[in-house]
């Protein structure tokens, strides 16, 4: 198991996530991806949407004779600021976001795991949203947000 390319691999991803806002025929996309979270203060707008990849906790269980049983989680924290465009609603960006995610989180036909499973290539058993998913529209404060958690099941 090598902690790293999972967690790099998964960190790929969310440059696959694609949304369209309703009349409109463009593909929106993150402006910034990374792996360095940030406080939405600190992300200007001209940079949102943006997507940050936390990394913070593996489970690890063992039954005797067995082999490892890992779980390894991750957080794609979501900033958007449509709040600042009166002709835009944050809940329903949050919404298509959210969609886009599920999209490019799902099994792909040229993985191992298709239909049932995505196993990034092989990395893991499944890598899937796993969890309440957090969502601020950004109504009050024209800044909106989301945290998708991602479970990652690894051989």
């Amino acid at each position: 198991m090598d902690d790293e390319l999972i967690m790099y691999t998964l960190a790929l991803i969310m440059a696959e996530v694609r949304w369209i806002r309703p009349g409109e025929t463009d593909e929106r996309r993150f402006k910034t991806i990374t792996r360095r979270i940030k406080l939405f203060s600190d992300v200007p707008t001209a940079a949102q949407p943006w997507c940050g990849q936390a990394e913070h906790a593996v489970t690890e269980g063992q039954v005797s004779n067995m082999p490892y049983k890992t779980t390894m989680e991750a957080n794609w924290i979501i900033y958007q600021a449509t709040g600042k465009d009166k002709k835009v609603m944050g809940a329903i960006e949050n919404n298509l976001i959210l969609k886009g995610v599920r999209t490019a989180l799902a099994p792909k036909p040229n993985d191992v795991g298709f239909p049932k499973r995505n196993t990034l290539g092989g990395l893991v058993h499944h890598c899937y949203i796993g969890g309440r998913v957090f969502k601020d529209p950004g109504d009050i404060d024209d800044q909106g947000m989301m945290v998708v958690p991602i479970k990652l099941l690894v051989p």
